[in-house]
């Protein structure tokens, strides 16, 4: 057995989730946005507020788009988006990976767009009103999603572009679907994701939660972070329908309107939307709330959420540079624990000075660094360098200690 795999936390492991799974050759818009499209054209493949696409139209919209980008684009360079959680925002990002261009993403009022934009070349913006109104003037052509273009021409972004007939956009960096394609902010810098390394934590997202077929999965992060982006392309993948809406008052209410299966947030986020609601409701059967954590976090927090919401509230340890790592599992969860290894993230104990990986047990540890490896890492960023790889190992700099059924559980120094 290899030694990532047995030194991971492993005595409780739920029933019919694979430890480990393949990352098909395709990219996240041939599988989360082309496929569905091809095999289940009607079906509401995202919606927010009033407005929803079919799979068929969001295929054509993030077809269309990736074409206006290039058009719009008079020199090589990177396309940056900044957009909210919204449908605009996600068809604003889709289609910046279908454009085949770097994606720098940027979040509205979050982390300032020269963490992001760091020493790139800039060919075309994309957003939502949002977004552009946040981003401000780049110097390059701008194109707000659902809108008009900056030149205030009348043609809408979305509109007069000639679409395939078969509503899909190829993927223009050929087969090395492994290259730095998405810039996103992580902790202590920008990093890089590729193709491959966003659908492997989507992929591995998918089978820990098993989202049920026809239902709905709600994000409140905006797509331009890692968790929001992961959320989206997740729902994707899985083939549920995707409601974008805004942490807080809206968030809420579309919680309540659809009843979505399952929610997608940051702890600090959901707190957000349900502090103060004066609701304490019933738990409701097969309605989770996946809360994401980026360190220690509070268990009492995590209960105000579940109480108010009527859901269990499951946490989730992740970061920019790893994507999903650690997770509560419906089957089984403790408030005051973040949960176990997620598919195909192998979860070693490191030495807190060091980093350096302990041959011992969690177990047999008082409390050890968390350093993980799997498909999902980050292929570059700043430290090295946009491209190279961050190595087979991330050492996360967040301290865990295990109980003896495996469960960890995130410690303050």
């Amino acid at each position: 057995m290899p030694k990532t795999i047995a030194t991971t936390p492993s005595w409780y492991w739920p029933e019919g989730v694979p430890r480990v799974l393949g990352v098909p050759p395709r990219s996240v818009v041939q599988l989360g946005v082309d496929r569905p499209a091809q095999h289940d054209p009607g079906r509401p493949a995202v919606v927010w507020g009033e407005q929803t696409l079919t799979a068929a139209e969001l295929a054509a919209c993030v077809a269309a788009l990736g074409a206006d980008i290039e058009n719009s684009a008079a020199t090589p360079g990177a396309v940056v988006v900044c957009a909210g959680a919204s449908l605009a925002g996600v068809v604003a990002v889709l289609g910046a990976l279908a454009s085949g261009r770097p994606s720098l993403l940027v979040a509205p009022g979050e982390r300032g767009s020269d963490v992001v934009l760091h020493d790139q070349v800039l060919a075309v913006a994309v957003g939502d009103a949002e977004g552009l109104g946040a981003l401000g003037d780049v110097g390059v052509p701008a194109l707000e999603v659902g809108g008009q273009p900056a030149d205030g021409t009348d043609e809408q972004c979305l509109a007069g572009t000639d679409v395939p007939g078969d509503g899909s956009v190829s993927w223009r960096s050929g087969d090395e679907l492994g290259a730095p394609s998405v810039r996103l902010a992580g902790r202590s810098g920008p990093v890089w994701h590729s193709q491959r390394s966003l659908l492997a934590g989507a992929l591995a997202l998918r089978a820990f939660v098993s989202p049920s077929a026809g239902s709905s999965w709600l994000t409140l992060a905006s797509p331009c972070t890692w968790d929001g982006l992961c959320g989206v392309v997740t729902a994707l993948v899985s083939g549920v329908t995707l409601l974008a809406a805004r942490p807080g008052d809206e968030g809420r209410d579309v919680y309540e309107r659809h009843g979505p299966q399952w929610t997608v947030s940051s702890l600090a986020l959901a707190a957000d939307s349900w502090s103060g609601s004066g609701r304490r409701r019933g738990r409701a059967a097969e309605r989770w709330i996946l809360a994401g954590v980026d360190g220690p976090f509070d268990p009492d927090e995590r209960r105000a959420v579940a109480a108010a919401a009527g859901a269990d509230v499951l946490t989730m340890f992740g970061l920019a540079e790893t994507g999903p790592m650690l997770a509560s599992h419906p089957s089984w969860y403790l408030d005051e624990s973040v949960g176990i290894p997620v598919p195909n993230m192998h979860v070693v104990p490191a030495d807190p000075d060091t980093g350096e990986p302990v041959d011992a047990m969690w177990e047999l540890l008082d409390r050890a660094m968390v350093s993980v490896w799997g498909p999902s890492l980050a292929v570059g960023g700043v430290e090295p360098g946009p491209g190279e790889p961050l190595g087979r190992r991330f050492a996360t700099g967040v301290l865990a200690a295990s109980d003896p059924n495996g469960m960890l559980y995130l410690v303050d120094e």
